[in-house]
């Protein structure tokens, strides 16, 4: 640790002649890290504690530091039904992604509302969303034949 930490002293002095002192420093903190395993420790959870000060900011909680890099690796976030990450507003994006040739928002709005009971008045916000922004008009000629409702162990509801 000593030693390399004097070799890159002597880095960031010779470096400093040629550039200017940020540059140098910047680049002799990259060389620490990688000369010394432990470093990488204490800069990756110093790079974490920052950006948590930075969300605590933008008003998010952030309960563990790690749970910045799963959030960093994410695609798309998808928000409970209580919405405590959408303040309590849900809404249905205009561009839905849809992964099925030939299905489009229109009918997979019309499949959430088979799939919550369409007939009966909402029972949760969910619902209500989804009731509220599907044509009813066309659900008409559909007969519910058999409802499961959600089921936790495989994540779906069935209508």
């Amino acid at each position: 640790v000593c030693i390399s930490s004097v070799l890159c002293l002597i880095l960031m002095v010779y470096l400093s002649t040629v550039t200017n002192f940020r540059e140098a420093l910047s680049f002799t903190v990259v060389v620490m890290v990688a000369s010394i395993p432990m470093a990488m420790e204490v800069v990756t959870t110093t790079t974490l504690a920052l950006g948590s000060k930075e969300l605590s900011h933008e008003g998010a909680i952030v309960t563990r530091l790690a749970a910045i890099e799963d959030m960093a690796a994410m695609s798309i976030l998808c928000s409970d039904k209580t919405g405590t990450l959408t303040m309590n507003k849900m809404e249905i994006q205009a561009e839905t992604p849809i992964y099925e040739v030939g299905e489009t928002q229109f009918s997979l709005l019309r499949y959430a509302a088979m799939a919550a009971k369409w007939k009966e008045p909402p029972r949760d916000a969910l619902d209500t969303l989804t009731l509220t922004a599907v044509d009813m008009k066309s659900l008409e000629s559909v007969e519910q034949l058999d409802y499961m409702p959600f089921d936790p162990i495989v994540k779906r509801t069935e209508g």
